[in-house]
């Protein structure tokens, strides 16, 4: 049975994604108690003596602020953010690399958003970071593919679950009636799409944009 770690197994979807996932793997998930994934020394004691051939990397961060708006006290949550957006794929991906290398199998799947080809008022940064994902997990890919690694990221439209939840209904309700399908992607979607990736190694260094049709 392969085994999977999935980051952000506390939260929103990567909560819900578990029952489906322990159907067919062995599940190890974390929250930031367990692996701060904005730190190097966590990430890789946890990776350590451990053989895991799939990473999921569901955490994420989200602070929104105009650009001409922001002051001093706006940055240690933009800070916050960057360091799990960013840092923390890079983090993951420098330590469950080289056992993945060796084993001459793994997958790595980090979320991303289609915010990161969105250009929406008020979540630059978020924005940018949500493309740094899509592009670094490109380059992850490239590096990696010729050792039987593939690295994918997927950018999420609105789903049930997670951010989704947090944003009030009148917004939702809006956001709902610019989907081609008119409703939320369902978790059962959602773990077909990661079960699609594992299982085609052709699939590799793409940003798979799901979205219902936004």
């Amino acid at each position: 049975m392969k085994k999977i770690a999935l980051f952000g197994a506390s939260g929103g979807l990567g909560k819900q994604l578990i029952p489906y996932l322990e159907k067919k793997y062995e599940v190890i998930g974390l929250n930031s108690k367990e692996v701060d994934i904005t730190s190097y020394s966590s990430v890789k004691r946890f990776f350590e003596n451990k053989q895991i051939d799939i990473v999921l990397n569901f955490s994420g961060k989200k602070y929104d602020t105009f650009l001409n708006k922001i002051n001093e006290n706006d940055m240690e949550e933009i800070k916050n953010m960057l360091d799990v957006n960013i840092i923390g794929n890079i983090n993951i991906l420098a330590n469950c690399l080289p056992r993945m290398r060796e084993k001459g199998w793994g997958r790595v799947i980090m979320i991303s958003s289609v915010f990161a080809e969105m250009n929406v008022p008020k979540n630059s940064i978020y924005c940018s970071s949500k493309a740094f994902v899509d592009r670094l997990a490109q380059n992850a890919n490239k590096e990696n593919i010729r050792n039987g690694v593939t690295c994918n990221s997927i950018q999420l439209g609105f789903w049930d679950g997670g951010m989704c939840y947090r944003v009030p209904k009148d917004i939702q309700e809006k956001a709902k009636s610019k989907i081609g399908l008119k409703r939320w992607g369902s978790i059962e979607e959602l773990y077909n799409t990661i079960e699609f990736i594992i299982n085609n190694e052709y699939v590799c260094g793409t940003n798979l944009r799901i979205d219902g049709g936004l």
